[in-house]
């Protein structure tokens, strides 16, 4: 079975990002990242971290699974703030998804 490239797992992850991030983040948030995105938004795919085995309950394999996470950079270009966190598979046809939400309350 065909793997999706990471142009596509980036592209699937930021399409779902835009369809419920007005439900899963603050309102502060929002308007960050309306106003940010443009000049410091990233979205960006990167090998899987291994905490994600704790919530599916077996071990991440690397080989199946690939991490994206949607935020904005800081004048580095290294992520600032982290909005979501995807965990995507990697095969064509594969359409399990698990997402984590991060809210950074405004001080």
């Amino acid at each position: 079975m065909e793997q999706r490239t990471p142009d596509q797992l980036v592209e699937w992850a930021y399409d779902q990002f835009l369809e419920q991030a007005a439900d899963m983040l603050a309102p502060e948030q929002i308007v960050d990242i309306t106003l940010e995105f443009e000049q410091r938004g990233a979205v960006e795919a990167t090998l899987p971290n291994a905490d994600w085995s704790r919530e599916l309950g077996v071990p991440v394999d690397l080989e199946r699974w690939a991490e994206v996470w949607i935020g904005l950079l800081d004048h580095q270009d290294e992520f600032e703030v982290i909005y979501a966190s995807y965990l995507l598979p990697r095969q064509q046809g594969d359409d399990e998804v698990h997402v984590r939400w991060f809210r950074h309350e405004q001080a």
